[in-house]
Order: structure tokens, then C-alpha cells, then sequence
């Protein structure tokens, strides 16, 4: 009779032995699957890139500004300033005396003009007169025109105390009876007459437009013997 040897039965403890086996060899085999799929892949090289050279921007140059040059400023010279002439005024009894023509001039007498001074004016607003004192009889004033040929006796005097005549001191009307004009009375002045030592006189007083004194005439005798008042002078 044959008998085969039969193995013995495998114990708990070799079943235990043989599933760790093939627990360890499943975590082996796992292990190895992903270290492999977590190899990295080669990285490509970069690619060169074409990159355009700038283009050259066409700059314009900058543009010439004209400054102007700056524009010369006018220095005005100082307007001079004008000093006024002292002038003491004429005496209230100051008068018109006579006129004559001699030597291509034409003289003005004035009485009692009590001016130390050289005057200077116009008549009629466009001749012009120098005055100055009497050298014998200072206290008088002749004036002096080179003008000779005059048209009317009844002209105004301008007097100024400078050169220039910018400085007005005086204006008066007289008769001068240098022309055949009548002598009458002066438009908006008074008049009256008077008789001295049997002979007719005159004074007459003038005011402006306004109604203000602007000068007085009379040819009065000094220390004359009044006699009372009459009608107009004859040739007045």
C-alpha cells in the first residue's frame, strides 16, 4: 500500500507572514508606479524669439523760437520846472502916460509903475514889448516895440515877469492915440468927467463879464483944484 506524504496544514502564523508579503510587495510595486509617473518630463529649450529692432523715430529738431529783443524804453527828460518871478505889482495910481514912434520903435510911457524890474509883454496879443524902469525917474516905466504901424489907439497891454511870458502879471486897455481911432471909453468900463482948474478930465473904472474890477484909467492932474463933474470930454 502506497501512501503520499501529505503536508501538513499551514498554520495561522505562516498565513500571516504570507499576506505582510504580499501587502509589502503591492506597496512596493504602487511606490514604484508613481516615483515613475512623477518623473519630470525634459523641459524644451526656449524658443528664440524674433524681437523687431526698435525703429528709429524720426525726432524733429526742436524749432527756433525768435525772442525779441527787448524794445529800447524812452526816458522822457525831466519837463523843467518853472520858478516864478517875484513881481511886487504896479502902485494903484499907476497909469498910462504917452506913445510915440522914434527911431523904428514905438515907446510907451508909464507913470508910476514903482517896479524895480525888467518887464515883459504883448499888445493887442501879438506884438511884443520889453519894459524897463526910466533911469532918470525910476519909479516910470518905458516899454519898447519894433513895431510901428499901428491900426487902433485902444490896445491891450500884457505884462509878464519872465522872458518867456509864461508868468502873467497885469493886463490893462489904454489909449495910446498912435492911430486916428477915436479915444472913447473902453466896452464894459464907467466912466466919468470931471473939470480941474478949468479943464475936462476923465476916469473910467472896467469890470469883467462877471461884474469884476479888472482896472481903473484917469488922467487926473496930481494936485489939481477940483472943480465938479461934467459931460463927456471933447475927443472922448
Amino acid at each position: 500500500m502506497n501512501f503520499r506524504a501529505t503536508p501538513p496544514p499551514a498554520t495561522d502564523h505562516t498565513m500571516r507572514n504570507l499576506r505582510k508579503a504580499l501587502s509589502f510587495s503591492l506597496l512596493a510595486l504602487l511606490l514604484a508606479a508613481c516615483a515613475s509617473s512623477a518623473a519630470p518630463s525634459p523641459t524644451p529649450l526656449p524658443t528664440a524669439t524674433n524681437t523687431p529692432a526698435p525703429s528709429a523715430t524720426n525726432t524733429p529738431a526742436p524749432t527756433a523760437t525768435h525772442t525779441p529783443e527787448p524794445s529800447p524804453t524812452l526816458t522822457l527828460p525831466p519837463t523843467p520846472t518853472n520858478t516864478l518871478v517875484p513881481f511886487p505889482g504896479f502902485s494903484r495910481i499907476f497909469e498910462f502916460n504917452k506913445a510915440w514912434i522914434a527911431d523904428n520903435q514905438t515907446h510907451f510911457y508909464f507913470l508910476n509903475s514903482q517896479v524895480d524890474m525888467n518887464l515883459y509883454g504883448t499888445i493887442a496879443g501879438e506884438y511884443p514889448i520889453t519894459c524897463s524902469p526910466d533911469p532918470k525917474y525910476p519909479n516910470h516905466m518905458e516899454c519898447l516895440s519894433d513895431f510901428t504901424d499901428w491900426k487902433k489907439s485902444w490896445v491891450e497891454f500884457v505884462f509878464y515877469a519872465d522872458e518867456a511870458r509864461t508868468q502873467e502879471v497885469d493886463r490893462r486897455t489904454f489909449f495910446t492915440g498912435l492911430s486916428d481911432e477915436p479915444r472913447g471909453i473902453p466896452q464894459g468900463c464907467e466912466a466919468e468927467f470931471r473939470i480941474y482948474d478949468g479943464k475936462c478930465y476923465v476916469a473910467y473904472t472896467c469890470y469883467d463879464a462877471l461884474g469884476n474890477y479888472l482896472y481903473s484909467y484917469n488922467n487926473y492932474p496930481p494936485n489939481g483944484n477940483f472943480e465938479g463933474f461934467t459931460g463927456p470930454c471933447p475927443g472922448w
